[in-house]
C-alpha cells in the first residue's frame, strides 16, 4: 500500500548510473529512506533530479521492517530555492540537514520538527545578515534536541536541585550529563566545557540571543559543535563557518 506525505529530501546516494537513495523527512512518518529508480536520467518522473533541501509530495510504497521505501512520485514544488544562492545561508542549511538525519530515527514521526525545520529553511532564505542566520541555527539545533528529547538542562545543575544563577563563580556544561554543573558539582566530572554566564543565560533562554555580542553567539556555536559531536561520536562534515 503506498503512502503520500510531504517531504525534506535530508540527503542523496547514488545507487546506479540511473538511480539514487534518497533520505527524506515527512510531516507523518519522520526519516525514510527510498529509492528513486530513474532519478538520474534527464527524463525522470520525478520533477527533476532529487537534491538535498527538494521539496514536496512524496507518493512511495513502505519497505519492509525499515528497508528501503520504494519512491513513485515526487511532486517538487522550488520552496527552497534561495538557499544556494548565498554560502552563508547554505552552511546553516547543510549542519541543519545533517543533523536532522543523524539524530532522528527511521519512522519515528516529528511533525512539529518537520514544521521547523521547513520554517528554518524559509527564515534563513530571507534573513538579512549572517547574525540573524546564525542564531536561527542555534534556535533550530535547540528545537532539535528538544524534539528528541534530548533537550539540554540549563536553568539548574544536571547533578542537583541548585538553580543556575549568575553568581556562580563558574560554570560547566557536561555533554555527557546533558547539562550544566555547578561549582559545588563540576569536580565529580571529567567530561565538561567551561562557558561564560551569559552563554548560559541566552541558552536558557533563547530570546536572549537577539541581544548578545558576537563573542557570546560564537561560544554557544562552539558549545553546540562540541555537544553534537560528543552526541553522534564524529564532527559534522558540514560545520557551519
Amino acid at each position: 500500500m503506498q503512502k503520500k506525505d510531504q517531504a525534506i529530501c535530508l540527503r542523496t546516494v547514488a545507487y546506479s548510473d540511473t538511480s539514487q537513495i534518497a533520505v527524506f523527512f515527512t510531516e507523518t512518518e519522520g526519516k525514510i529512506s527510498a529509492i528513486a529508480k530513474g532519478s538520474r536520467r534527464p527524463k525522470n518522473p520525478f520533477d527533476g533530479p532529487i537534491e538535498v533541501f527538494s521539496y514536496g509530495t512524496i507518493v512511495y510504497a513502505p519497505g519492509r521492517q525499515e528497508g528501503l521505501a520504494v519512491l513513485a512520485e515526487f511532486a517538487q514544488q522550488p520552496l527552497f530555492l534561495g538557499l544556494r544562492r548565498r554560502l552563508e545561508t547554505l552552511n546553516a542549511a547543510l549542519p541543519a540537514a545533517e543533523l536532522t538525519e543523524k539524530l532522528t530515527q527511521p519512522q519515528d514521526p516529528h511533525p512539529r520538527l518537520f514544521e521547523g525545520l521547513r520554517q528554518f529553511l524559509l527564515d534563513v532564505q530571507e534573513a538579512a545578515d549572517a547574525r540573524q542566520i546564525r542564531i536561527r541555527l542555534i534556535v533550530y539545533q535547540m528545537l532539535l534536541l528538544a524534539e528528541i528529547g534530548l533537550a539540554p538542562v540549563m536553568d539548574r545543575c544536571v547533578n542537583g536541585p541548585h538553580p543556575f544563577g549568575r553568581h556562580w563563580k563558574w560554570i560547566y556544561f557536561s555533554s555527557h550529563q546533558n547539562g550544566l554543573l555547578c561549582p559545588d558539582c563540576e569536580g565529580a566530572f571529567a567530561e565538561k566545557k567551561r562557558i561564560s554566564p551569559a552563554a548560559a543565560a541566552a541558552l536558557a533562554d533563547l530570546k536572549r540571543l537577539k541581544n548578545a555580542d558576537e563573542k557570546t553567539i560564537q561560544e554557544i556555536e562552539n558549545l553546540l559543535l562540541y555537544h553534537f559531536r560528543e552526541l553522534t561520536g564524529r564532527p559534522l562534515k558540514s560545520k557551519p563557518d
